[in-house]
């Protein structure tokens, strides 16, 4: 490698290992979280054209950048929430196993408790119960794959970009923000009375 190419490289490394420690030390307020994690994923948008071919959209660079360097073990598991949603739509009796499935998982973590991402089944264990193709286009050209962590992220990631918000009624409860999470969550009915019991991801 060329000295002036090792250079280059270590100006473009520089000027993110710098924009990432200013962002690290800015004082932001509480409300003001959301502009953090806004800068966050630009950041990683912006480093993701490093890593990626000519051509590739937004959603394969920056999946494909944490994927390959995030270090995230939970990147490719389903989210049991967000699935169970879907399948309400899928009323073909052939996702019943799949139901099945879910169910059982959702009920194991409704009791209160903040819930870990690794509760969620891995990807391979819920295609094991899915009848069709793990890409095959469904409702709303959603898929399997559509729900696993890193394509929710992505969505979290056009929510912050493109309307300054976080999807979903999640609240963060945790002081460091370091992992995602799932807590309960119970709405209220017309007449006061509680209502659906939902697990909603922060």
């Amino acid at each position: 490698m060329t000295r002036s190419l090792d250079k280059s490289i270590s100006v473009f490394i520089g000027h993110f290992r710098d924009r990432l420690d200013r962002l690290g030390r800015y004082e932001f307020d509480e409300q003001d979280r959301i502009l953090k994690k806004n800068v966050i994923v630009s950041v990683l948008d912006a480093i993701s054209r490093s890593v990626s071919n000519y051509g590739d959209g937004n959603r394969q660079r920056f999946t494909s950048l944490v994927a390959h360097f995030g270090d995230w073990p939970n990147h490719k598991r389903v989210s049991a929430p967000h699935i169970n949603y879907f399948l309400r739509e899928l009323k073909s009796p052939e996702f019943e196993r799949a139901r099945e499935f879910v169910q059982k998982i959702i009920d194991k973590n409704s009791d209160g408790r903040v819930v870990a991402l690794d509760d969620d089944p891995a990807f391979d264990e819920m295609r094991s119960h899915w009848p069709s193709g793990a890409e095959q286009k469904l409702v709303d050209q959603l898929s399997l794959s559509s729900f696993t962590h890193l394509n929710l992220l992505y969505f979290h990631r056009n929510s912050l970009v493109h309307e300054l918000r976080e999807p979903g009624y999640g609240m963060e409860f945790t002081d460091d923000g370091s992992e995602p999470y799932y807590h309960g969550m119970t709405t209220l009915s017309d007449d006061d009375s509680p209502g659906e019991r939902t697990l909603e991801l922060v």
